[in-house]
């Protein structure tokens, strides 16, 4: 991996992780997650206009219902658990899946050193999510397994998709298809979004800014490399919720950072 790509997924890791701790600190998350991402299509409205990605629109109709589901089981992980519990598995699924499934579906043939980052990392993500088990948490874990699998299912998604057309277009145009997905099956009534429009703009604008360096990424970098990284942003999301550590968190942690050195390495 580049030394640019490097950048670009840590800058990415740090804003992903504060926005999942603003949100996952609300009570009402639905509506807000859906205005993130409307936020996300106005930001970037200037990239869809001047290139709309015509060429992958079957890869954006994937993308946003992919971009949908992460977001609602997200939010129904974070109703029943808390960010420690959650964020950990969501982001440490993934990788796993994301380094299998990409030998085959990108033509990509991850290294030695690849696959054991992937593994180390996942492997110390589900144990920091693992302090949680006997908290009566284990449906939020559930939950939040879902929503890697959908994390997982996007990444390799956009990562294709961008091959044909322009990245900052086929984000926002797949950023609409989401918020419709989700607006869809919440339904949120119209005082829920006005309650939401605040905090869902604070939080578009970073997840727009994070997944926008993310896809930058991948044009300098392998999915499995990029998805892989990501994984550090836990440590910072642990910080920002200020869980006191435990013995477990500080395995967990070491073994993400071990994996992370193997995937850059």
């Amino acid at each position: 991996m580049s030394a640019v790509a490097f950048a670009l997924v840590l800058a990415s890791a740090f804003l992903h992780a504060t926005w999942n701790a603003r949100t996952n600190a609300d009570d009402d998350r639905a509506p807000q997650l859906a205005l993130m991402y409307a936020t996300g299509a106005v930001v970037l409205l200037p990239w869809l206009i001047a290139d709309p990605p015509t060429e992958a629109l079957g890869f954006v109709a994937l993308s946003g219902v992919a971009h949908g589901g992460y977001l609602l089981f997200l939010s129904q992980a974070y109703a029943r658990g808390g960010l420690a519990t959650t964020y950990p598995l969501a982001r440490g699924t993934a990788p796993l899946l994301v380094a299998v499934v990409g030998i085959w579906l990108l033509d990509q043939t991850p290294s030695v050193l690849t696959v054991a980052g992937a593994v180390a990392v996942g492997f110390g993500l589900v144990v920091i999510g693992g302090v949680a088990w006997g908290s009566g948490e284990r449906l939020a874990m559930a939950m939040a397994l879902v929503t890697g699998c959908f994390i997982a299912s996007y990444t390799l998604l956009d990562a294709r998709g961008i091959q044909e057309t322009g990245e900052l277009g086929y984000f926002a145009a797949a950023s609409v298809v989401a918020a419709a997905v989700v607006l869809a099956v919440s339904r949120p009534t119209p005082a829920r979004l006005r309650h939401a429009l605040r905090p869902g703009i604070t939080v578009g604008l970073f997840s727009t800014a994070a997944y926008a360096l993310v896809l930058l990424a991948y044009q300098r970098a392998d999915a499995a490399n990029v998805a892989t990284l990501r994984g550090v942003s836990i440590l910072i999301g642990l910080f920002l919720v200020r869980r006191t550590v435990t013995g477990r968190i500080v395995f967990g942690a070491c073994c993400v950072v071990l994996g992370a050195g193997l995937v850059v390495a």
